[in-house]
Parts: C-alpha cells; structure tokens; sequence
C-alpha cells in the first residue's frame, strides 16, 4: 500500500525539485555526451524576453541500466509571447521525441497571446500515459493550467489555476496522491530483470500561484503539475543496484508577466503656450499745434469820410 510522507518543515519544494531536475539533467547529459550524441535543442522552448509562456510536457529520464532506463530529455508542445507580440498558437512538431515515451491524450494544446490589455498561456490535454520498458509506469488524467496577468491602470492583477479530473496520479497501477509518497514494487513491474524488489518515491506537486483561483493583486502569474520519481532497486539477495532518481515530468507548465504590457500610444497635449502678442513700445504720435499766431485784422488809418 503506499506510503504517504510527510513534508519536511523548512525545505521548498522548488529548492528540492531543483537539485532532484539538476542530478537528472547531469546524469542525462553525462551519458548522451559519453555515447558520443548531441543534444543542440530539445525541442522549441520559449525564447527570452517572452512575456507569456507554455510548455505542456518536459521530460527527463535519467540513465539507470539496472532498471532499464536511457538517459533522455525533451519537451512537447510549446507556445511563447513577447511583449504585444500576439497570439502564438504553438509547436507540437515534437523534434526531440518525448511522444516516444508519453501518450498524449486528446487535442493537445500550448498556446499563449500577449497583448496591451493582458498577457495569457494556457495547456491542455486530455490525460498523459508515459512507458517505460513496455509498462505503463505513469498516468495522469485531464489537465487545464491557465495563468493570465492584467497591468496597469487596471491592475497589476494575476490569475492562475492547474485542474485536473482529480487529485491522483498511477504509478505502476498504484494512486498516488498529491505529496510525497513511497510504494514497494517488483522488478517485474519496473520490467527490468536483475531487479527484484524496488522502493520508489514519488513526489508529486499541483502548484498555483496565486493561488485560489481568483485575481490577485501580483504582477506575475504560473502554475502547473510536477511530478519527480526516485528509487532503490535491489537484486534478490537484497544489495542495493541504484539508489537515485528516475523520472521528472512536468506538465501544463504556463507563466506570464505583467512586464511589457503597455497602452497604445497616445497624443500628449501641446507643452508650449500659445503665442502672444508684444504691445509696441514706441508711443502713439501726437498731433503738435502751430507755433505762429492766427493773423489780425488791422483798421484802415484814414478816417471815414465825412458829409457836407
């Protein structure tokens, strides 16, 4: 019966999935490099600066001879959004083959649109089935992750959520809930024969932030499932083959920022004042009076004639 976990106080999940993604991407890497193959992409991933971003599977295997694991890292169905650079529909051309080993059901969707009003990305499926030595080591149902970011004056708001039809996922016929947890499996389940007993620990993570499901006042928005499985395999006298991790899977993978969302640009008033108009300083002219005298009339010096 699986074993549930309990949390440890003080430890994130993201430091510890980072140091478990990071012993498998070495691992991973170490042995294609040694088998002499490159890996120049993975597939499309989102280019930097994008502003929105989707990515509905990345899988990394880690080399495990005794369980019968190849290294290998890919990633399926991929959209990203620079700043109002629209809607990007996504890449499900699979180049790096992560449909070699995951079923993919139903219409398979990673797309993202950045716009002035808000940036979005979503993933969908119907379910994910991944196999592994003929087995089918690991299903998860129906996913929908959404995160959406809305700017200023409106906001900064951000929304996110990850659904799935339950809280459960199978590992090798065993439901396993969210948490970590620890089951007890046969080589013969793993499909690998110089093992005979295995312990294997899952953990498996449905992460939102912000959380909720409603807007919350934050600039960025993502979310999300992760799922990282680690083992002990043992041969039947009990020595101990390998005692690492295996598997890391994440899906439905969105995140988007508020950063670069802008208003459409618009008219500024006129900063100059209008023109005005300079009085004349130069006096109005004046009308000067004449300088000489009105003439006179002078009386006749003669006298007037007289009568007789």
């Amino acid at each position: 019966m699986p074993k549930t976990l309990p949390r440890l106080p003080g430890v994130r999940r993201d430091v510890r999935r980072s140091a478990v993604r990071a012993a498998l991407a070495v691992t991973a890497a170490a042995t294609l490099t040694a088998a002499g193959f490159t890996m120049a992409s993975t597939g499309a991933r989102a280019a930097d600066g994008d502003v929105a971003t989707s990515v509905l599977a990345d899988l990394t295997i880690s080399d495990v001879p005794a369980a019968g694991l190849d290294a290998f890292n890919g990633v399926f169905g991929t959209a990203g959004s620079p700043p109002n650079g629209g809607l990007d529909n996504g890449d499900l051309s699979d180049p790096s083959g992560v449909l070699n080993y995951l079923t993919v059901r139903g219409q398979a969707v990673a797309r993202t649109n950045a716009e002035a009003a808000k940036n979005w990305a979503q993933a969908q499926a119907s379910g994910f089935t991944l196999s592994l030595n003929e087995r089918n080591f690991l299903a998860v149902g129906s996913l929908d992750a959404y995160a959406e970011c809305i700017p200023a004056p409106i906001g900064p708001l951000a929304l996110a959520y990850a659904r799935t039809d339950s809280n459960t996922i199978n590992v090798l016929g065993r439901q396993v809930p969210t948490g970590t947890t620890q089951i007890e499996v046969t080589g013969a389940e793993l499909g690998a024969a110089g093992v005979s007993t295995a312990t294997l620990t899952i953990q498996y993570d449905q992460f939102e932030d912000p959380s909720g499901g409603g807007y919350q006042p934050q600039s960025s928005a993502r979310a999300g499932l992760d799922i990282t499985i680690s083992g002990v395999l043992r041969d039947e006298e009990g020595r101990e083959l390998y005692n690492g991790p295996l598997i890391d899977v994440e899906l439905g993978h969105v995140d988007v920022t508020c950063d670069g969302t802008t208003s459409p640009p618009t008219t500024p008033p006129p900063t100059s004042p209008p023109p005005t108009t300079v009085p004349p300083t130069s006096p109005p002219p004046t009308t000067v009076p004449p300088t000489s005298p009105p003439p006179t009339t002078i009386p006749p010096t003669s006298p007037p004639p007289t009568t007789i």
